[in-house]
């Protein structure tokens, strides 16, 4: 029986060959860490070379102006000195919000010079028994403007245009029919603007009755207004609350 030949041993490798199968992922890191280091340097190179030409054609233009004029001598080289030298000289502006407060105030003053308003309680009356009438002197409770002026027992009118004209006579009376008369007299003439009347009882107790009117008039500069009761001796109220008389300007 043949002797089997004894198996010969698988051949190694050189030693030290497993540490360069090691090495090999390391160097191409390092590799790629000098690729990127080079590009790195390279965008910089290209920037500042790009912002060198840029400063050079700002330089250009600066020469380009000067050379055609620039500015002027005085405050040459500083242009903000002449706008502040401007602004010296002008007025200053209004502040926000300041023309408009100007203008709100001025209308204000026209709106108070133009509605006039007057309103009279009565002071006194005076019973005429020729006319059969009784008249009332007023004073006044509330006035703005000038266009109105109370005259003992007439209004007389400064200021043309419209008015809302308004009066009340509080009455105490067992006559049995009790009014008021508003008239005006002016430009030569007399006129009766409006009246009321009003039905009285007959009892004392129960005998009070107001007689309310209004409306609104054209009244002419110059003009007297007046009420009266169509009746001697009439019996009224003169508390401001039951008899007054006024006057607004439209």
């Amino acid at each position: 029986m043949p002797a089997s030949s004894p198996s010969s041993p698988a051949p190694r490798g050189p030693p030290g060959d497993m540490g360069g199968r090691g090495r090999e992922p390391a160097l191409s890191v390092a590799l790629w860490l000098s690729w990127g280091a080079a590009l790195g340097a390279v965008a910089c190179a290209t920037a500042l070379l790009i912002q060198q030409t840029e400063l050079q054609s700002l330089r250009r233009e600066v020469a380009q102006l000067r050379r055609s004029g620039g500015p002027s001598e005085e405050g040459e080289g500083h242009p903000w000195l002449s706008l502040q030298e401007q602004s010296a000289d002008r007025p200053e502006a209004p502040e926000r919000g300041e023309r408009p407060r100007r203008r709100r105030a001025v209308l204000a003053h026209k709106q108070k010079k133009r509605h006039s308003v007057l309103h009279l309680v009565p002071v006194n009356m005076t019973s005429k028994e020729d006319s059969d009438v009784t008249e009332l002197m007023w004073q006044p409770a509330l006035k703005r403007g000038r266009g109105l002026e109370a005259q003992g027992y007439g209004v007389r009118v400064w200021d043309a245009g419209a008015y809302l004209l308004y009066s009340q006579v509080l009455f105490h009376d067992v006559t049995f029919t009790m009014g008021q008369v508003v008239s005006r007299e002016g430009q030569g003439k007399q006129e009766t603007l409006f009246r009321c009347i009003q039905s009285m009882p007959s009892n004392p107790d129960w005998a009070y009755n107001s007689c309310y009117s209004a409306g609104v008039f054209h009244l002419h500069q110059g003009d007297v207004l007046r009420v009266t009761v169509p009746r001697a001796r009439a019996k009224l109220s003169l508390s401001p609350h039951g008899t007054f008389l006024g006057f607004v300007k439209l």
